[in-house]
């Protein structure tokens, strides 16, 4: 799949209604592609997303013990032009990248900060990481000095004001008498998609 789909694609889970005897579509077979006609939902989408990285960033980076770095395609791109945004993941797909998956930001020791800076410096910038194979030098100094990623996902929801917010678990027969929630509670939850499962793991 093209890491520009993979962006705004909807995990499996979140999916309320299921389409049977439809097959497959190729982006090419349509006499308009669709990825050269995003609008608001996706600039909707795509600006929350670099909302909340920049939100993180800037709460760990004040507290003083660690810093962050933005490292997936997501923190480097552009955000205000949608055909800008398409042509940085046609880019990231001719660096061979599209298959590679990368936390959005990287957290650091500040101590490691000068080294990490350094690294960064030499590679071009901020804006070359996505472009750059992990086998790098460079990244590979990086990398060493990195204690997390984090994957930043932001909901329209308020999770307060969801229907089972802070619903009691009651016995639910489908579990076969074990506590839990009815089968469609709406509340905030957390969702591993399956295709990230093996890379977490790794």
């Amino acid at each position: 799949m093209h890491p520009f789909e993979k962006t705004l694609s909807v995990c499996v889970e979140t999916i309320e209604f299921e389409f049977k005897n439809k097959a497959f579509t190729e982006w090419s077979d349509f006499l308009l592609n669709p990825r050269r006609l995003r609008g608001s939902d996706f600039l909707m989408r795509w600006s929350q997303g670099v909302w909340s990285e920049k939100r993180i960033t800037q709460t760990v980076n004040q507290h003083g013990e660690f810093f962050i770095i933005p490292y997936g395609p997501s923190g480097t791109a552009p955000n205000h032009d949608i055909r800008a945004v398409e042509l940085y993941f046609e880019c990231l797909e001719t660096a061979g990248l599209g298959e590679v998956k990368r936390p959005d930001l990287l957290v650091f020791k500040k101590e490691d900060e000068r080294l990490v800076i350094r690294a960064v410096e030499n590679l071009g910038g901020i804006s070359e990481l996505p472009f750059t194979q992990e086998t790098d030098a460079n990244m590979q100094d990086i990398l060493s000095k990195a204690l997390v990623g984090i994957e930043c996902e932001n909901s329209l929801w308020q999770g307060k004001l969801m229907p089972d917010y802070k619903v009691e678990l009651k016995p639910q027969k489908r579990l076969g008498g074990k506590l839990g929630l009815r089968k469609n509670a709406v509340l905030p939850t957390i969702i591993i998609k399956e295709e990230d499962r093996e890379p977490l793991q790794v």
